[in-house]
């Protein structure tokens, strides 16, 4: 099958990047605020702003940072309907398929899957007339497509914008106590606004200073 053949070929990337601990933290702020500071991105990371900078050069140069965009929040504007689309394709025109898709503006996302369906695509269109005319004017035109099944937003319950970064996950991250790479569970710990991470609850209690005692 292609889709497995493509899936095959993109896991077995040699050229993927393990992280370590201070490009770990830049990107955990970057993710929640990409217009942080030199300044707050190094106190973050513990390293100095020289440091912090040239990291952060090194992330875009090797391409774990992508760019940096302007998150817009539908809701706050008049009109808007998102839906998801599951759309199977004639294996041969697969490509062409997905080509076509990308030249959408109504696609705002667009992923190549194994399963049952070839393609999943996010739509957002102004209403459900704008709906049907891309189903019956644009969709059902490209060459290849065979059936789709659709899915309205009701609501957004978590929107987020890349991959959930954590120790195992991309990212080679030491105890800071123990000094061994954390896989699987990990413990996290945030002391005056810098986040530590441990291997273990032991580790952790271990490492980090008992909370003085509070006096009535």
């Amino acid at each position: 099958m292609l889709l497995n053949t493509a899936l095959h070929e993109s896991l077995g990337r040699e050229n993927r990047l393990e992280l370590d601990a201070v490009d770990f933290k830049i990107l955990k702020v970057l993710q929640a605020n990409a217009r942080a500071s030199l300044k707050s991105l190094a106190m973050s990371s513990g390293v100095s702003v020289p440091t912090a900078r040239f990291r952060l050069r090194r992330l875009r140069q090797l391409g774990v940072i992508k760019r940096f965009v302007t998150s817009i929040d539908a809701a706050k504007l008049a009109g808007g309907l998102s839906a998801f689309i599951l759309l199977k394709a004639r294996l041969p025109d697969v490509q062409e398929v997905v080509k076509s898709l990308g030249s959408f503006e109504e696609v705002s996302e667009a992923y190549l899957t194994t399963g049952q369906f070839d393609v999943v695509l996010r739509i957002d269109v102004s209403d459900m007339k704008a709906f049907e005319d891309f189903v019956i004017q644009k969709l059902s035109r490209i060459p290849g497509v065979e059936t789709y099944q659709s899915s309205f937003v009701v609501e957004p319950l978590k929107e987020q914008y890349g991959p959930s970064l954590r120790p195992g996950f991309g990212v080679r991250i030491k105890c800071e106590y123990c000094g061994k790479i954390i896989a699987g569970d990990f413990v996290r710990r945030l002391v005056d606004s810098t986040e530590h991470y441990f291997c273990c609850e032991t580790c952790a209690a271990a490492s980090l200073p008992a909370p003085k005692p509070t006096v009535d």
